[in-house]
């Protein structure tokens, strides 16, 4: 009998572990091409066209499946190859050399790699067209197209095929240190055999308490706190499980006569339990990281609608520049008047309750108001004295964000005029979010009295654009979706504004609403897609060890079944 047809029969004989290796991995590369897919979407990463409040809450996800993938294959690929170590030594013992088993074990696991890579884009191109199916027919991102792109494919294959070398090189690198023998009775032993310590669980054990301490008191004074109470978590975690049978020995050592009456429960809790502490170590942090972001995605849903509305004080807003400005050419910026704007509006049933107009001056950096405007249609009650401003920061400080330049200090500034610079002191710091989010207003906000106000507007030689912001509130602003297109439109034509300016886009609440409300809807989804897949994938993984190690197992459970019936009938 040839090599080759005992390699033939020893196929035939393990189909069904080829079969579940080349079932974890393609799981695992549908998922991860489901998510790259998305990622690499140009319409869909495209700020002009899906909001990147909604298209950044893809970059997790799939860092977070890039990562579980670089653990999954490995794990996986070497999982299979210790199932084959007794085949591979009875190979050698039959004569076989260590190069021809070193090539037999590559040629099939690239062969394995090569199935599980085409079944999974496949599987995982099926999964990217309902991915896209439903963000765009039940989320309501409706300006994408469900489209397969090539670059999607390029950088899975890239992605998985490094993995798989990087892993059967580790794996055959290990093969060529173990002998024969080694290799027959590999399967009978644990995984690993490590030496434990319960000192290392007990400094795990201060590291994780540590960790959730630390997050407790110290998050609201900085917010990156948690990167590292995550590492330490992970490095405690970690210690912990990998020590974990320590805790067995300690037991035995304190409650000797208890561990003795129940010597097979320990023993066999001892050993499964160190085959699969690394299974036990990966599903407690995958539950972890899923519990993150599910909580994440809660805590989110409201404070991106109460955002919406908290920098969107007014229904509708939009700013007229006045001059030439050069997105709109030579022409003049034509104001929407006041009764077109009512009469789109009513004829959507509905009405204007408040229409204000606010003067603006500012620079490439910088805008001004006048600080008797803000008080009049605020309803606020702000003092600046002559010669001086205040700053403001546009921020509403329970937005969920963090806000560092709130801190910083700005004295004075200087406005270069044609007779020279006059400075003006900063007597005070406000944080505000003013008239809220609107594209031609600067993020670095200045109030002025009147005089001072009049003055830069006249001489400041970096302050060249002058415009006026027309702010409207609506009897139903929930109702006024179709009426803000229709004026958005409207403003368009009358000005020609070229498709993607930006600056001179129609701020609203109801278009920040719906998108606060889409991103929160994708987020959700995401998350439960996301854990869905995840979690399918590691049952699989599961699965896929203990049917390994079955017929191993069945043997024990015999020879102890056996043990037992021998001991009746001696007892007898």
């Amino acid at each position: 009998m040839t090599f080759r047809s005992i390699l033939f029969k020893m196929f035939k004989a393990d189909v069904k572990k080829y079969k579940l290796f080349i079932l974890c991995n393609l799981a695992s590369i549908s998922i991860l091409y489901s998510f790259i897919s998305i990622s690499a979407n140009k319409q869909f990463m495209n700020p002009s066209i899906v909001d990147p409040m909604i298209s950044s809450n893809i970059h997790a996800p799939t860092i977070f499946v890039l990562v579980f993938m670089g653990i999954f294959i490995p794990y996986s690929q070497s999982v299979f190859i210790k199932a084959r170590q007794k085949d591979y030594g009875i190979l050698l013992s039959l004569g076989m050399t260590e190069n021809e088993v070193r090539k037999s074990v590559l040629v099939e696991n690239l062969l394995m790699c090569f199935v599980s890579l085409i079944i999974g884009l496949i599987s995982g191109t099926l999964l990217s067209l309902f991915f896209l199916a439903f963000i765009r027919d039940v989320i309501g991102i409706h300006n994408i197209d469900i489209t397969i792109s090539a670059i999607s494919y390029i950088t899975t294959t890239i992605y998985v095929f490094v993995i798989f070398i990087i892993s059967i090189i580790a794996n055959i690198y290990g093969m060529v240190k173990s002998t024969i023998y080694a290799k027959i009775k590999y399967a009978e032993k644990t995984e690993i055999r490590s030496n434990s310590s319960i000192i290392f669980c007990y400094i795990g054990i201060i590291f994780t308490i540590t960790a959730i301490i630390a997050m407790i008191l110290f998050y609201h004074t900085n917010s990156n706190i948690w990167l590292l109470s995550m590492f330490f978590c992970l490095v405690g975690s970690f210690l912990i499980f990998f020590n974990g049978e320590a805790l067995i020995e300690y037991f035995q050592n304190k409650c000797y006569k208890r561990y003795i009456n129940n010597i097979f429960l320990f023993s066999d809790l001892k050993y499964y339990y160190s085959k699969n502490k690394k299974i036990f170590f990966a599903n407690t942090w995958l539950f972890f990281q899923i519990l993150f972001f599910v909580v994440l995605s809660l805590v989110n849903y409201p404070n991106l609608i109460n955002n919406s509305i908290a920098y969107h004080p007014f229904h509708m807003a939009y700013s007229e520049i006045k001059g030439n400005f050069k997105s709109l050419g030579d022409s003049e910026f034509k104001p929407l008047t006041d009764s077109e704007v009512e009469s789109i509006a009513q004829d959507n049933n509905n009405s204007i309750i408040s229409n204000h107009a606010v003067s603006f001056i500012r620079s490439n950096a910088v805008t001004i108001f006048c600080i008797d405007d803000v008080n009049k249609v605020l309803k606020k009650n702000y003092k600046v004295q002559s010669n001086s401003l205040i700053y403001v920061h546009p921020y509403y400080m329970n937005d969920g964000y963090e806000h560092e330049d709130v801190n910083s200090n700005i004295s004075s500034i200087s406005i270069n005029s044609n007779k020279g610079a006059k400075k003006y002191i900063i007597k005070d710091t406000i944080i505000d979010p003013l008239f809220g989010q609107i594209n031609s207003i600067s993020q670095s906000i200045l109030l002025a009295d009147k005089v001072d106000f009049d003055w830069i507007k006249s001489n400041g030689i970096e302050y060249y654009l002058e415009g006026k912001l027309h702010l409207y509130n609506f009897s139903n602003w929930r109702n006024s979706n179709v009426i803000v297109n229709k004026l958005s439109n409207r403003l368009s034509e009358k000005n020609t504004v070229e498709k993607g300016d930006t600056f001179h886009k129609v701020s609203s609440r109801i278009e920040a609403y719906d998108t606060a409300l889409k991103s929160s809807n994708f987020l959700i989804f995401n998350i439960i897609y996301f854990c869905s897949l995840l979690y399918f994938a590691a049952i699989i993984m599961i699965h896929f060890k203990l049917m390994m190690e079955y017929k191993d197992e069945k043997r024990n459970i015999i020879v102890f079944t056996e043990l037992e019936q021998e001991e009746k009938r001696l007892g007898k």
